[in-house]
């Protein structure tokens, strides 16, 4: 059964659209660039579709009756959706775009400020940052390239360890100054905490530098990494973060240290990719110029 069938032509809501904004039947035919008669042919299709006016009309002026308010909420809506569906179809059809998916502060603290390094490097390609902590997609999904901490296993990928990274407690720099100067088992023992969903948590932390803290679920807690260290950056609190998620921070200075030890288990670093995929010349482009930038880092890679 079709749940479309009994819907309104689409060009009958375009035009009942145009002449509910703009309160005229003639106005609306300007915009659209066709004749007051089709405007109004348009309305009265759409009536007849729906079985009850959407206008009053009063000489030459028009005007929304309730049904036609409450109508023009949902038309308006869906034309905007509409719309912005069909805005997003043209990634897809630039020659060198690539849909590249990571996690949100991986985005935020490293690859975005290296996008002017990219546009003097390929100024042909042009990436499309999906963010999402979830970083595995099905082989039918839209994505070209994928930066996230583990490595695709499903045949006809291929995955590459791009680098190891380790948390580190951070926080504002004021913050910092007003922390006692204690060694690091009991420098933090009475600072503000923040929390996301990692499993590399405080109580890891805490236990590898010997502190007797033990309350340590008080704080502020996000589920975006991102948002954590943004919240840190505004003096709420110390986060536990990667060196690389924060290195935009860091080197703002808007993120110091809060303690030194970093945390002994490592964050690996994996980019992902359909190996149908490099056969496009700016996938492949983009693959080898992050393998390039994680090695101008000095960080380990391997296959």
């Amino acid at each position: 059964m079709n749940t479309y069938r009994n819907l309104p032509p689409l060009s009958t809501l375009i035009g009942f659209e145009a002449a509910a904004r703009l309160q005229s039947f003639s106005r609306a035919a300007e915009e659209m660039n066709i004749t007051q008669s089709a405007i109004s042919h348009q309305v009265r299709v759409l009536e007849d579709h729906l079985g009850q006016p959407l206008f009053r009309r009063i000489g030459r002026r028009i005007e929304l009756v309730d049904a036609g308010r409450d109508f023009l909420i949902t038309v308006h809506a869906a034309l905007e959706e509409l719309r912005h569906g069909v805005r997003r179809l043209n990634a897809y059809s630039k020659p060198g775009s690539v849909i590249i998916l990571m996690p949100a502060a991986l985005a935020s603290g490293w690859f975005l400020p290296r996008l002017a390094d990219l546009r003097a490097a390929h100024p042909w390609v042009d990436p499309w940052v999906h963010t999402s902590d979830d970083t595995h997609v099905p082989e039918e999904a839209e994505i070209d390239i994928v930066l996230g901490p583990r490595p695709w296993a499903d045949a006809g990928a291929r995955s590459v360890l791009l680098a190891s990274d380790r948390l580190m407690p951070l926080c504002a720099p004021g913050l910092a100054a007003s922390l006692p100067d204690l060694p690091d088992s009991a420098r933090l023992d009475e600072a503000p905490l923040l929390h996301d969903e990692t499993l590399n948590d405080w109580q890891s932390w805490f236990a590898q530098v010997g502190s007797t803290r033990s309350e340590l679920s008080r704080g502020f807690n996000f589920s975006d990494t991102g948002q954590m260290l943004q919240a840190a950056m505004l003096g709420y609190g110390i986060c536990l973060a990667s060196a690389r998620q924060a290195e935009h921070a860091l080197r703002e200075g808007k993120l110091v240290h809060a303690a030194r030890p970093s945390l002994d288990r490592s964050i690996p670093l994996y980019m992902s990719c359909w190996t149908r995929n490099f056969s496009r010349p700016p996938v492949a482009a983009l693959w080898h110029w992050i393998s390039a930038q994680i090695q101008a880092e000095h960080a380990p890679v391997s296959a």
